[in-house]
């Protein structure tokens, strides 16, 4: 059975610009991208940055069999991409925790995608 997650981060607001052109850079490294989510098991991510009155926050989704194996193998991972992701993180967001709560109601997908 799949799972799902969404994990909503604050960004520090002298880091937003830093943060949106890392994303788009990596954006263009697919080869790399699908290499790290084909290790991990992801099946689908998706990254969105929300502005809010509350702050600018990093919003991503995430799809896999396993979101705990998921974070274990990206965790050790040595990737170029997984290494710079974790180091722009760390530069861009405020404290890193995960801040809302999300409960999933159902989840939907084409099973012939």
């Amino acid at each position: 059975m799949v799972e799902t997650t969404i994990l909503r981060q604050e960004v520090n607001p002298d880091k937003v610009s830093k943060l949106v052109e890392w994303m788009e850079e990596a954006d263009n490294r697919e080869s790399e991208i699908i290499e790290t989510l084909q290790d991990e098991g992801v099946k689908t991510e998706s990254a969105f940055l929300e502005p809010s009155s509350q702050g600018i926050f990093l919003v991503t989704y995430m799809e896999a069999d396993d979101l705990q194996q998921v974070q274990e193998i990206f965790e050790q991972s040595t990737h170029d991409i997984d290494i710079e992701y974790k180091q722009i993180v760390q530069e861009c967001l405020t404290d890193g925790q995960t801040v809302g709560s999300f409960e999933p109601l159902y989840h939907a997908a084409d099973p012939d995608r």
